[in-house]
């Protein structure tokens, strides 16, 4: 699958499921389909406030075997996971970046300019970002990543 295929996919799984796992008690966050050496993986990233346990996942894996083998999207074999999000992933929604307003992020523009900050204001087109002395509002088209910055 070409880059384009893989988020048409994605795009219709979550059409497909974000309502169901919505109603299992969690938010879906993300999903990937992914190559890993010679193995294709089907990966979803699920929420919840108080954070997810080993038995959230396995509900929402024979949940989602189910209903994957009913929408049929798929055609090829693939491994089926499900986890929470990690620390070091990109915020990719305005959900995520709300639910981390409070934290240290790392923001890397497309320019190569990278900094530090947290988010003061999620605006439809734009972050308004706190940094040590100062505001910067940036648009949202021009951020490469946002990641929390873990620090030690």
């Amino acid at each position: 699958m070409c880059k384009g295929e893989v988020m048409d996919l994605i795009s219709k799984l979550k059409e497909n499921l974000e309502s169901d796992i919505n109603g299992l008690g969690y938010e879906l966050v993300d999903i990937e389909f992914v190559n890993e050496g010679k193995n294709k993986i089907l990966r979803f990233f699920i929420y919840k406030d108080g954070g997810i346990t080993i038995d959230d996942c396995e509900k929402t894996s024979n949940f989602l075997s189910e209903r994957l083998d009913e929408i049929d999207l798929i055609k090829s074999f693939y491994y089926l996971e499900v986890s929470s999000p990690d620390l070091s992933r990109p915020l990719k929604t305005d959900r995520d970046l709300e639910r981390n307003k409070d934290e240290l992020l790392e923001i890397k523009l497309k320019n190569g300019e990278k900094f530090i900050g947290k988010i003061k204001e999620i605006k439809e087109n734009s972050l308004i970002f706190t940094l040590e002395n100062e505001q910067k509002e940036i648009e949202k088209s021009e951020i490469k990543t946002i990641k929390i910055e873990i620090v030690f």
